[in-house]
Protein backbone atom coordinates (compact mmCIF):
# COMPACT_ATOMS: atom_id res chain seq x y z
CA UNK A 1 0.00 0.00 0.00
CA UNK A 2 2.85 2.71 0.74
CA UNK A 3 4.59 1.71 -2.34
CA UNK A 4 1.21 2.65 -4.33
CA UNK A 5 0.60 5.80 -2.68
CA UNK A 6 4.17 6.99 -3.18
CA UNK A 7 3.72 5.72 -6.73
CA UNK A 8 0.53 7.83 -7.08
CA UNK A 9 2.16 11.04 -5.50
CA UNK A 10 5.06 11.11 -7.73
CA UNK A 11 2.50 10.24 -10.78
CA UNK A 12 0.20 13.39 -9.70
CA UNK A 13 3.72 15.21 -9.82
CA UNK A 14 4.44 14.21 -12.88
CA UNK A 15 1.17 15.48 -14.31
CA UNK A 16 1.48 19.04 -12.88
CA UNK A 17 4.86 19.07 -14.29
CA UNK A 18 3.81 18.14 -17.45
CA UNK A 19 1.33 20.86 -17.66
CA UNK A 20 4.35 22.65 -17.41
CA UNK A 21 6.05 20.63 -20.16
CA UNK A 22 9.08 20.37 -17.76
CA UNK A 23 10.13 16.55 -17.66
CA UNK A 24 11.45 15.69 -13.88
CA UNK A 25 14.02 13.39 -12.50
CA UNK A 26 13.49 12.24 -8.96
CA UNK A 27 16.39 11.97 -6.80
CA UNK A 28 16.53 8.21 -7.08
CA UNK A 29 17.71 8.44 -10.90
CA UNK A 30 20.57 10.37 -9.83
CA UNK A 31 24.27 9.10 -9.54
CA UNK A 32 27.24 11.11 -8.59
CA UNK A 33 29.09 12.23 -11.39
CA UNK A 34 25.93 13.46 -13.56
CA UNK A 35 26.61 16.29 -15.36
CA UNK A 36 23.92 19.36 -15.46
CA UNK A 37 23.08 22.88 -16.25
CA UNK A 38 21.71 25.82 -13.81
CA UNK A 39 19.71 28.54 -14.77
CA UNK A 40 20.07 32.14 -13.06
CA UNK A 41 20.31 36.10 -13.72
CA UNK A 42 23.22 38.17 -12.59
CA UNK A 43 22.41 41.22 -14.78
CA UNK A 44 19.32 42.87 -16.14
CA UNK A 45 16.95 40.15 -16.95
CA UNK A 46 19.04 37.71 -18.98
CA UNK A 47 18.58 33.78 -18.10
CA UNK A 48 22.19 32.62 -18.31
CA UNK A 49 23.65 29.14 -17.48
CA UNK A 50 26.49 27.67 -15.27
CA UNK A 51 27.33 23.81 -14.98
CA UNK A 52 26.56 21.38 -12.23
CA UNK A 53 28.26 17.92 -11.22
CA UNK A 54 26.16 15.70 -9.20
CA UNK A 55 28.28 14.97 -6.25
CA UNK A 56 25.88 12.78 -4.20
CA UNK A 57 22.19 13.10 -1.85
CA UNK A 58 21.98 12.29 1.63
CA UNK A 59 18.89 12.43 3.72
CA UNK A 60 16.15 9.76 4.25
CA UNK A 61 12.14 9.48 2.76
CA UNK A 62 11.00 10.23 5.84
CA UNK A 63 12.82 13.31 6.47
CA UNK A 64 13.26 14.44 2.95
CA UNK A 65 16.82 14.37 0.45
CA UNK A 66 19.54 16.86 -0.51
CA UNK A 67 21.20 16.92 -3.55
CA UNK A 68 24.80 17.86 -2.98
CA UNK A 69 26.49 19.28 -6.01
CA UNK A 70 29.33 21.84 -6.98
CA UNK A 71 28.70 24.73 -9.56
CA UNK A 72 31.36 25.79 -12.21
CA UNK A 73 31.77 27.70 -14.89
CA UNK A 74 32.62 31.55 -16.11
CA UNK A 75 29.48 32.61 -14.52
CA UNK A 76 30.17 30.70 -11.49
CA UNK A 77 33.34 32.63 -12.03
CA UNK A 78 31.95 36.21 -12.39
CA UNK A 79 29.42 35.70 -8.93
CA UNK A 80 32.60 34.20 -6.86
CA UNK A 81 30.52 31.08 -6.50
CA UNK A 82 26.74 30.49 -5.46
CA UNK A 83 25.18 33.96 -4.38
CA UNK A 84 22.62 34.65 -2.23
CA UNK A 85 19.57 35.33 -4.88
CA UNK A 86 20.30 32.51 -6.68
CA UNK A 87 18.27 30.35 -4.42
CA UNK A 88 15.90 28.85 -6.67
CA UNK A 89 17.49 28.32 -10.00
CA UNK A 90 16.71 25.34 -11.45
CA UNK A 91 19.43 22.95 -12.22
CA UNK A 92 18.51 19.94 -14.82
CA UNK A 93 20.43 17.02 -15.81
CA UNK A 94 19.82 15.21 -19.31
CA UNK A 95 16.84 18.20 -19.76
CA UNK A 96 15.15 17.05 -16.43
CA UNK A 97 14.43 19.05 -13.82
CA UNK A 98 16.29 17.81 -11.06
CA UNK A 99 15.50 21.00 -8.69
CA UNK A 100 16.20 24.34 -7.43
CA UNK A 101 19.67 25.98 -5.90
CA UNK A 102 19.10 25.99 -1.92
CA UNK A 103 21.70 25.89 0.49
CA UNK A 104 25.22 26.62 0.56
CA UNK A 105 27.78 26.85 3.53
CA UNK A 106 29.53 30.14 5.24
CA UNK A 107 33.11 30.42 4.92
CA UNK A 108 33.61 26.94 3.15
CA UNK A 109 34.24 27.02 -0.83
CA UNK A 110 31.10 28.57 -2.47
CA UNK A 111 31.21 26.23 -5.41
CA UNK A 112 29.91 24.19 -3.20
CA UNK A 113 25.80 23.56 -1.84
CA UNK A 114 22.36 21.65 -1.80
CA UNK A 115 19.78 21.47 -3.77
CA UNK A 116 16.29 21.28 -2.83
CA UNK A 117 14.74 18.52 -4.99
CA UNK A 118 11.77 19.17 -7.25
CA UNK A 119 9.95 16.57 -5.82
CA UNK A 120 9.65 18.13 -2.64
CA UNK A 121 8.87 21.74 -3.78
CA UNK A 122 5.97 20.68 -5.73
CA UNK A 123 3.41 20.06 -3.36
CA UNK A 124 5.14 22.73 -1.00
CA UNK A 125 5.08 19.62 2.02
CA UNK A 126 6.05 21.48 5.21
CA UNK A 127 7.48 18.65 7.11
CA UNK A 128 10.17 19.49 9.12
CA UNK A 129 13.72 19.39 7.01
CA UNK A 130 16.54 19.07 9.17
CA UNK A 131 20.44 20.84 8.38
CA UNK A 132 22.93 21.83 10.18
CA UNK A 133 23.06 25.02 11.72
CA UNK A 134 25.66 26.49 9.69
CA UNK A 135 23.93 25.44 6.28
CA UNK A 136 22.07 28.50 5.59
CA UNK A 137 19.25 29.48 3.32
CA UNK A 138 20.97 31.22 -0.12
CA UNK A 139 19.06 34.26 -0.28
CA UNK A 140 17.98 35.32 3.57
CA UNK A 141 19.22 38.86 3.78
CA UNK A 142 16.57 41.42 2.47
CA UNK A 143 16.99 44.39 0.21
CA UNK A 144 16.31 47.57 1.80
CA UNK A 145 15.76 50.59 -0.83
CA UNK A 146 15.19 53.68 0.03
CA UNK A 147 17.01 54.12 3.61
CA UNK A 148 19.40 56.47 5.53
CA UNK A 149 22.19 55.05 6.96
CA UNK A 150 20.76 55.80 10.13
CA UNK A 151 17.35 54.16 8.90
CA UNK A 152 19.23 51.16 7.78
CA UNK A 153 20.45 50.93 11.52
CA UNK A 154 17.50 50.75 12.94
CA UNK A 155 15.69 48.66 10.19
CA UNK A 156 17.87 46.24 11.38
CA UNK A 157 17.61 46.65 15.11
CA UNK A 158 13.76 46.35 13.84
CA UNK A 159 13.98 43.00 12.05
CA UNK A 160 16.41 41.22 14.57
CA UNK A 161 13.84 39.29 16.78
CA UNK A 162 12.75 37.99 13.54
CA UNK A 163 16.20 36.30 12.93
CA UNK A 164 16.02 38.83 9.33
CA UNK A 165 19.06 40.91 8.28
CA UNK A 166 19.01 43.72 5.51
CA UNK A 167 22.03 45.10 3.25
CA UNK A 168 21.18 48.94 1.71
CA UNK A 169 21.10 47.49 -1.75
CA UNK A 170 18.34 48.19 -4.66
CA UNK A 171 15.29 49.87 -4.75
CA UNK A 172 12.66 51.04 -6.89
CA UNK A 173 13.27 51.71 -11.01
CA UNK A 174 14.20 49.86 -14.04
CA UNK A 175 12.34 46.08 -13.85
CA UNK A 176 11.91 43.21 -16.43
CA UNK A 177 8.93 43.14 -18.67
CA UNK A 178 9.66 39.49 -19.59
CA UNK A 179 7.26 37.13 -18.26
CA UNK A 180 8.66 34.53 -15.32
CA UNK A 181 10.11 31.49 -16.46
CA UNK A 182 12.55 28.83 -15.02
CA UNK A 183 15.83 31.34 -14.27
CA UNK A 184 13.93 34.91 -14.05
CA UNK A 185 14.78 36.66 -10.73
CA UNK A 186 11.71 37.23 -8.95
CA UNK A 187 10.92 39.56 -5.52
CA UNK A 188 9.03 38.72 -2.34
CA UNK A 189 8.28 41.80 -0.43
CA UNK A 190 6.94 43.00 2.78
CA UNK A 191 7.09 46.68 1.56
CA UNK A 192 7.13 48.56 -1.44
CA UNK A 193 6.70 52.02 -3.28
CA UNK A 194 8.95 55.17 -1.99
CA UNK A 195 10.67 52.48 0.38
CA UNK A 196 10.64 48.63 -0.25
CA UNK A 197 11.68 45.57 1.81
CA UNK A 198 12.34 42.44 -0.05
CA UNK A 199 14.35 39.45 -1.10
CA UNK A 200 15.46 38.40 -4.29
CA UNK A 201 15.58 34.93 -5.77
CA UNK A 202 15.12 32.47 -8.38
CA UNK A 203 12.34 30.88 -10.70
CA UNK A 204 11.99 26.78 -10.21
CA UNK A 205 9.31 26.29 -12.14
CA UNK A 206 6.23 27.62 -13.73
CA UNK A 207 3.38 26.53 -15.39
CA UNK A 208 0.94 27.90 -17.91
CA UNK A 209 -1.42 29.42 -15.17
CA UNK A 210 0.60 31.32 -13.62
CA UNK A 211 1.27 29.46 -10.85
CA UNK A 212 5.34 29.62 -9.79
CA UNK A 213 7.98 28.04 -7.16
CA UNK A 214 10.70 29.32 -6.53
CA UNK A 215 13.84 29.74 -3.79
CA UNK A 216 14.03 26.06 -3.08
CA UNK A 217 13.95 27.00 1.03
CA UNK A 218 12.20 29.11 3.22
CA UNK A 219 11.55 32.86 2.90
CA UNK A 220 10.03 33.17 6.69
CA UNK A 221 7.90 29.27 6.58
CA UNK A 222 5.00 31.19 7.64
CA UNK A 223 3.22 28.54 5.83
CA UNK A 224 0.07 30.34 4.16
CA UNK A 225 1.50 33.54 3.55
CA UNK A 226 0.61 37.18 2.01
CA UNK A 227 3.67 38.24 0.17
CA UNK A 228 4.21 41.19 -2.66
CA UNK A 229 5.44 38.91 -5.60
CA UNK A 230 7.43 41.25 -7.68
CA UNK A 231 9.62 42.05 -11.14
CA UNK A 232 13.54 42.29 -10.52
CA UNK A 233 16.09 43.88 -12.91
CA UNK A 234 19.49 42.29 -11.20
CA UNK A 235 22.12 45.13 -11.15
CA UNK A 236 25.36 42.50 -10.31
CA UNK A 237 26.30 40.47 -7.76
CA UNK A 238 28.46 41.76 -4.64
CA UNK A 239 31.53 39.53 -3.79
CA UNK A 240 31.75 38.90 0.13
CA UNK A 241 33.64 36.83 2.32
CA UNK A 242 30.48 35.25 4.12
CA UNK A 243 28.75 34.82 1.07
CA UNK A 244 28.52 37.15 -2.28
CA UNK A 245 24.52 38.25 -3.00
CA UNK A 246 22.77 39.83 -5.65
CA UNK A 247 21.53 43.51 -5.43
CA UNK A 248 18.49 44.68 -7.88
CA UNK A 249 15.46 46.88 -8.10
CA UNK A 250 12.41 45.38 -6.85
CA UNK A 251 9.65 46.09 -9.51
CA UNK A 252 6.16 46.29 -9.75
CA UNK A 253 4.22 44.16 -7.83
CA UNK A 254 2.50 41.18 -10.35
CA UNK A 255 1.08 38.64 -7.81
CA UNK A 256 0.93 37.27 -4.64
CA UNK A 257 3.33 34.24 -2.71
CA UNK A 258 0.96 32.83 -0.92
CA UNK A 259 2.92 29.53 0.15
CA UNK A 260 6.30 29.55 2.30
CA UNK A 261 7.17 26.19 3.22
CA UNK A 262 10.30 24.37 4.21
CA UNK A 263 11.15 23.35 0.63
CA UNK A 264 10.35 27.00 -1.45
CA UNK A 265 8.26 29.24 -1.91
CA UNK A 266 5.04 29.46 -3.84
CA UNK A 267 2.46 31.93 -5.71
CA UNK A 268 0.52 32.91 -8.75
CA UNK A 269 1.07 35.98 -10.92
CA UNK A 270 -2.14 38.28 -11.15
CA UNK A 271 -4.16 38.72 -7.95
CA UNK A 272 -2.26 40.88 -5.77
CA UNK A 273 -2.45 40.25 -1.78
CA UNK A 274 -3.92 42.62 0.86
CA UNK A 275 -1.53 45.07 1.58
CA UNK A 276 -2.01 48.64 3.66
CA UNK A 277 -1.51 51.86 2.23
CA UNK A 278 0.94 53.99 4.25
CA UNK A 279 1.77 57.73 3.78
CA UNK A 280 4.35 59.56 5.97
CA UNK A 281 5.21 63.26 5.73
CA UNK A 282 7.85 65.25 7.24
CA UNK A 283 8.57 68.76 7.77
CA UNK A 284 11.70 70.26 9.05
CA UNK A 285 11.14 73.43 10.43
CA UNK A 286 14.40 74.36 11.54
CA UNK A 287 15.78 73.19 8.14
CA UNK A 288 13.03 74.53 5.75
CA UNK A 289 12.89 71.15 4.12
CA UNK A 290 9.94 68.37 3.46
CA UNK A 291 9.86 65.00 2.61
CA UNK A 292 7.06 62.57 2.23
CA UNK A 293 7.23 58.95 1.40
CA UNK A 294 4.03 56.04 0.06
CA UNK A 295 4.85 52.71 1.05
CA UNK A 296 2.20 49.51 0.67
CA UNK A 297 3.04 46.97 3.62
CA UNK A 298 1.84 43.28 3.46
CA UNK A 299 -0.89 42.46 5.98
CA UNK A 300 0.94 40.83 8.50
CA UNK A 301 0.11 41.21 12.41
CA UNK A 302 3.75 40.76 13.68
CA UNK A 303 5.45 42.44 11.20
CA UNK A 304 3.50 45.47 10.43
CA UNK A 305 4.37 47.64 13.59
CA UNK A 306 7.98 46.96 12.86
CA UNK A 307 7.80 48.14 9.74
CA UNK A 308 5.73 51.29 10.33
CA UNK A 309 8.32 52.17 12.78
CA UNK A 310 11.26 51.68 10.68
CA UNK A 311 9.51 54.13 7.86
CA UNK A 312 8.64 56.77 9.89
CA UNK A 313 12.08 56.46 11.58
CA UNK A 314 13.21 56.99 7.90
CA UNK A 315 11.27 59.08 6.66
CA UNK A 316 12.36 61.54 9.72
CA UNK A 317 15.90 60.60 9.07
CA UNK A 318 16.06 62.07 5.34
CA UNK A 319 14.48 65.01 6.13
CA UNK A 320 16.42 66.46 9.57
CA UNK A 321 19.58 64.45 7.92
CA UNK A 322 21.21 64.63 11.56
CA UNK A 323 20.57 62.60 14.57
CA UNK A 324 21.22 63.78 18.18
CA UNK A 325 18.11 65.85 20.33
CA UNK A 326 15.09 67.96 19.56
CA UNK A 327 11.55 68.31 19.33
CA UNK A 328 8.60 66.92 17.16
CA UNK A 329 5.21 67.29 17.38
CA UNK A 330 3.40 63.35 15.71
CA UNK A 331 -0.16 62.96 14.13
CA UNK A 332 -1.12 59.87 13.29
CA UNK A 333 -4.32 58.51 11.89
CA UNK A 334 -5.32 54.45 11.68
CA UNK A 335 -8.35 53.65 10.02
CA UNK A 336 -10.04 50.29 9.65
CA UNK A 337 -12.63 47.74 10.09
CA UNK A 338 -13.67 45.25 13.03
CA UNK A 339 -14.65 41.61 12.60
CA UNK A 340 -17.93 43.18 12.35
CA UNK A 341 -16.96 45.56 9.19
CA UNK A 342 -17.37 48.29 12.03
CA UNK A 343 -15.14 51.60 11.72
CA UNK A 344 -12.19 51.92 13.66
CA UNK A 345 -10.19 54.88 14.26
CA UNK A 346 -7.36 55.91 15.84
CA UNK A 347 -6.61 59.62 15.82
CA UNK A 348 -3.59 60.89 18.24
CA UNK A 349 -1.43 63.70 18.18
CA UNK A 350 1.85 64.46 21.16
CA UNK A 351 4.85 65.85 21.20
CA UNK A 352 8.27 64.71 22.40
CA UNK A 353 11.30 66.03 23.44
CA UNK A 354 14.95 64.41 23.48
CA UNK A 355 17.81 65.63 24.11
CA UNK A 356 19.87 63.08 22.14
CA UNK A 357 17.63 60.49 20.53
CA UNK A 358 14.80 62.26 19.44
CA UNK A 359 14.76 59.76 16.23
CA UNK A 360 14.46 56.48 18.50
CA UNK A 361 11.18 57.95 20.72
CA UNK A 362 9.32 60.47 18.81
CA UNK A 363 6.90 57.32 17.37
CA UNK A 364 6.61 54.70 20.03
CA UNK A 365 2.95 55.51 20.95
CA UNK A 366 1.97 55.07 16.91
CA UNK A 367 3.65 51.79 17.16
CA UNK A 368 2.09 50.67 19.99
CA UNK A 369 -0.98 51.83 18.43
CA UNK A 370 -0.78 49.60 15.20
CA UNK A 371 0.21 46.86 17.84
CA UNK A 372 -2.55 47.18 19.57
CA UNK A 373 -5.04 47.32 16.62
CA UNK A 374 -2.98 44.20 14.68
CA UNK A 375 -1.95 41.56 18.22
CA UNK A 376 -5.44 42.62 20.26
CA UNK A 377 -6.62 39.51 22.07
CA UNK A 378 -10.30 40.30 20.90
CA UNK A 379 -11.31 40.00 17.37
CA UNK A 380 -9.32 40.53 13.85
CA UNK A 381 -8.74 44.10 12.67
CA UNK A 382 -8.64 45.15 8.98
CA UNK A 383 -6.41 48.23 8.40
CA UNK A 384 -7.57 50.33 5.59
CA UNK A 385 -4.47 53.26 6.08
CA UNK A 386 -2.43 54.57 8.16
CA UNK A 387 -1.28 58.30 7.44
CA UNK A 388 1.64 59.98 9.01
CA UNK A 389 2.56 63.90 10.03
CA UNK A 390 5.44 64.74 11.86
CA UNK A 391 7.14 68.68 12.40
CA UNK A 392 10.62 68.46 13.82
CA UNK A 393 12.72 71.15 15.18
CA UNK A 394 15.93 71.49 16.75
CA UNK A 395 14.81 73.66 19.41
CA UNK A 396 14.11 72.84 22.80
CA UNK A 397 10.18 73.39 23.37
CA UNK A 398 9.89 72.68 27.26
CA UNK A 399 8.46 74.18 29.90
CA UNK A 400 9.09 73.15 33.88
CA UNK A 401 6.59 73.89 36.65
CA UNK A 402 7.63 76.26 38.80
CA UNK A 403 4.85 77.35 41.02
CA UNK A 404 0.80 76.54 41.40
CA UNK A 405 -1.46 78.89 43.59
CA UNK A 406 -4.95 80.30 44.23
CA UNK A 407 -6.61 83.08 45.73
CA UNK A 408 -9.15 81.04 46.70
CA UNK A 409 -8.16 78.22 49.40
CA UNK A 410 -11.79 78.30 50.61
CA UNK A 411 -13.98 76.74 47.91
CA UNK A 412 -17.63 74.74 48.01
CA UNK A 413 -19.00 71.70 46.08
CA UNK A 414 -19.03 72.98 42.39
CA UNK A 415 -17.30 76.31 42.38
CA UNK A 416 -14.73 76.81 39.43
CA UNK A 417 -11.31 77.70 41.17
CA UNK A 418 -8.36 79.87 38.83
CA UNK A 419 -5.29 77.93 39.47
CA UNK A 420 -2.58 80.22 38.91
CA UNK A 421 0.65 78.05 37.17
CA UNK A 422 3.68 79.82 36.85
CA UNK A 423 6.38 78.18 33.95
CA UNK A 424 9.74 78.40 32.89
CA UNK A 425 10.25 77.55 29.15
CA UNK A 426 14.21 76.31 28.67
CA UNK A 427 16.37 79.49 28.09
CA UNK A 428 12.97 82.29 28.21
CA UNK A 429 11.32 83.77 30.56
CA UNK A 430 8.99 82.82 33.04
CA UNK A 431 5.03 83.13 32.99
CA UNK A 432 2.35 83.00 34.54
CA UNK A 433 -0.72 81.38 33.07
CA UNK A 434 -4.80 81.25 34.91
CA UNK A 435 -6.35 77.77 34.02
CA UNK A 436 -9.46 76.37 35.97
CA UNK A 437 -10.53 73.38 37.92
CA UNK A 438 -14.54 72.42 39.07
CA UNK A 439 -15.00 71.10 42.49
CA UNK A 440 -16.72 68.31 42.58
CA UNK A 441 -20.10 68.32 43.39
CA UNK A 442 -20.76 65.52 45.35
CA UNK A 443 -17.44 66.54 47.35
CA UNK A 444 -18.36 65.28 51.17
CA UNK A 445 -16.41 68.72 52.33
CA UNK A 446 -13.35 68.85 53.83
CA UNK A 447 -9.45 68.90 52.12
CA UNK A 448 -9.15 68.15 48.60
CA UNK A 449 -5.36 67.86 47.41
CA UNK A 450 -5.13 68.74 43.34
CA UNK A 451 -2.29 67.12 41.29
CA UNK A 452 -1.18 69.97 38.69
CA UNK A 453 1.27 68.54 36.36
CA UNK A 454 2.88 68.23 32.23
CA UNK A 455 1.63 65.68 30.50
CA UNK A 456 5.37 64.49 30.60
CA UNK A 457 5.88 64.53 33.71
CA UNK A 458 4.16 60.88 33.85
CA UNK A 459 6.86 59.66 31.17
CA UNK A 460 8.75 57.86 33.30
CA UNK A 461 5.56 55.43 34.78
CA UNK A 462 3.90 55.23 30.88
CA UNK A 463 7.37 53.68 30.09
CA UNK A 464 7.33 51.41 33.48
CA UNK A 465 3.69 50.60 32.84
CA UNK A 466 4.86 49.30 29.33
CA UNK A 467 7.74 47.45 30.53
CA UNK A 468 5.78 45.60 33.30
CA UNK A 469 3.01 44.77 30.15
CA UNK A 470 5.61 43.13 27.99
CA UNK A 471 7.20 41.44 30.70
CA UNK A 472 4.24 39.92 31.99
CA UNK A 473 4.33 41.34 35.34
CA UNK A 474 1.09 42.63 36.89
CA UNK A 475 0.74 46.30 36.38
CA UNK A 476 -0.68 46.94 39.70
CA UNK A 477 -4.52 46.32 39.00
CA UNK A 478 -6.27 43.72 40.41
CA UNK A 479 -9.03 43.56 37.57
CA UNK A 480 -9.45 44.41 33.83
CA UNK A 481 -11.79 46.59 33.20
CA UNK A 482 -11.57 47.25 29.40
CA UNK A 483 -13.31 44.35 27.85
CA UNK A 484 -13.40 45.20 24.35
CA UNK A 485 -10.91 46.24 21.34
CA UNK A 486 -13.10 49.96 21.17
CA UNK A 487 -11.90 50.46 25.02
CA UNK A 488 -8.14 49.84 24.10
CA UNK A 489 -9.09 52.47 21.28
CA UNK A 490 -10.60 54.90 23.22
CA UNK A 491 -7.78 54.80 25.97
CA UNK A 492 -5.07 55.66 23.24
CA UNK A 493 -7.24 58.59 21.67
CA UNK A 494 -8.20 59.91 25.27
CA UNK A 495 -4.38 58.97 27.21
CA UNK A 496 -2.55 62.45 28.24
CA UNK A 497 -0.49 64.02 25.97
CA UNK A 498 3.21 66.14 27.02
CA UNK A 499 1.75 69.12 26.09
CA UNK A 500 -0.98 69.62 27.90
CA UNK A 501 -1.02 70.95 31.57
CA UNK A 502 -3.05 68.26 33.79
CA UNK A 503 -5.11 69.08 37.08
CA UNK A 504 -6.99 66.60 38.30
CA UNK A 505 -7.80 65.49 42.41
CA UNK A 506 -4.88 63.58 43.90
CA UNK A 507 -4.63 59.99 44.36
CA UNK A 508 -6.50 58.68 47.58
CA UNK A 509 -9.31 61.72 47.26
CA UNK A 510 -13.05 61.11 46.27
CA UNK A 511 -12.29 57.20 46.50
CA UNK A 512 -15.64 55.59 44.54
CA UNK A 513 -18.05 54.43 47.09
CA UNK A 514 -17.82 50.53 45.11
CA UNK A 515 -14.78 48.72 46.70
CA UNK A 516 -14.17 46.78 43.62
CA UNK A 517 -13.97 49.72 41.28
CA UNK A 518 -11.33 51.51 44.15
CA UNK A 519 -9.37 48.30 43.22
CA UNK A 520 -9.17 48.87 39.95
CA UNK A 521 -8.99 52.47 40.01
CA UNK A 522 -5.53 51.19 42.59
CA UNK A 523 -1.74 51.67 41.47
CA UNK A 524 -0.13 52.81 38.60
CA UNK A 525 -2.82 52.20 35.46
CA UNK A 526 -5.35 54.36 38.02
CA UNK A 527 -2.64 57.15 38.38
CA UNK A 528 -2.44 57.51 34.55
CA UNK A 529 -6.01 56.90 33.76
CA UNK A 530 -6.67 59.86 36.44
CA UNK A 531 -9.91 60.34 38.03
CA UNK A 532 -13.45 61.30 36.55
CA UNK A 533 -12.51 65.26 37.46
CA UNK A 534 -9.30 65.67 35.35
CA UNK A 535 -9.17 68.47 33.32
CA UNK A 536 -6.91 69.39 30.72
CA UNK A 537 -5.19 72.43 28.99
CA UNK A 538 -2.87 72.07 25.91
CA UNK A 539 -0.08 74.53 25.06
CA UNK A 540 2.20 74.75 21.81
CA UNK A 541 5.43 73.13 24.20
CA UNK A 542 6.50 69.89 26.21
CA UNK A 543 5.48 70.47 29.92
CA UNK A 544 7.32 69.03 32.65
CA UNK A 545 6.97 69.15 36.14
CA UNK A 546 3.96 68.73 38.80
CA UNK A 547 3.34 70.53 42.12
CA UNK A 548 -0.35 70.42 44.46
CA UNK A 549 -2.49 72.73 45.84
CA UNK A 550 -4.99 72.15 48.89
CA UNK A 551 -8.35 73.63 49.05
CA UNK A 552 -10.80 73.27 51.89
CA UNK A 553 -14.61 72.78 50.40
CA UNK A 554 -17.28 74.48 52.97
CA UNK A 555 -20.39 71.65 52.27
Amino acid sequence: MRVFLLALLFCCQLLTAAAANVPLMPVRDLRAGMQGIGKTVISGDTIETFNVEILGVNGSEAMGYNIFVRLYGDLIEKTGGVAQGMSGSPVYVDGRLVGAVAFGKTFNDPHYCFLTPIGKMLPLLDEPRELPADWIPKGTALMAGGFTEYGMEYLQEKLQPFGLTAVNSGGTGASSDKPLEPGSSVGVALMQGDMTLGALGTVTWTDDSGKILAFGHPFMQRGSSNFFMNKVWVLGVVPNLQSSYKVGNLGEAIGSITQDRASGIGGVVGKQPASIPMFVTVNDSSRGQANSMRMRLIDDEQLVPSMVDAAVVNTVSKTVDRNGGGTAKLHFTITGVDSKKEMLTIDRENMYYSNDALLKNLDAELTEAVTILMQNKFEPVQIYGINVEAEVSNAVQVAEILNVRTKNAKVKPGDKVAVDVTMKPYRGEEFTKTVYFKVPKDHPGGKLALNVRGGSSMAWAIELLRKQQSEGVPAAKKKETRHKLSDYIKSVNTADKNNELIIDVAMGQMQPPNPEAAANDAGLAGMLQGSPFKQKYPFDFIIDGESEIVLTVDK
